[in-house]
C-alpha cells in the first residue's frame, strides 16, 4: 500500500495480491481490470515483489488461461 500499486480504497486488492505472493502462487487469474489485471499495476506490484525479495506474480484475465486439448 505504502508504494501506491494498489490504490487506497481497494486494500483487499492489495491483500489478495500479497497473500498470492507469500504463498508462493504465480499466476492470479481476475476480471479486475482496473487495479490487478492492468500493465501498469502488474508492473507497479512486481516491482514491490522484487525489492521485498520475494518473485514475480503474473495477473492475467480469465480469457488468457487456455486448457490443453487432451
Amino acid at each position: 500500500m505504502e508504494a501506491h500499486a494498489i490504490p487506497p480504497a481497494y486494500e483487499d486488492d492489495a491483500r489478495h495480491i500479497a497473500i498470492a505472493t507469500v504463498s508462493d502462487i504465480r499466476v492470479i487469474v481476475s476480471w479486475n481490470f482496473r487495479h490487478m489485471v492492468n500493465i501498469e499495476r502488474k508492473r507497479k506490484i512486481n516491482s514491490v515483489n522484487l525489492r521485498e525479495g520475494y518473485p514475480l506474480v503474473d495477473l492475467v484475465s480469465p480469457w488468457e488461461v487456455s486448457y490443453a486439448e487432451s
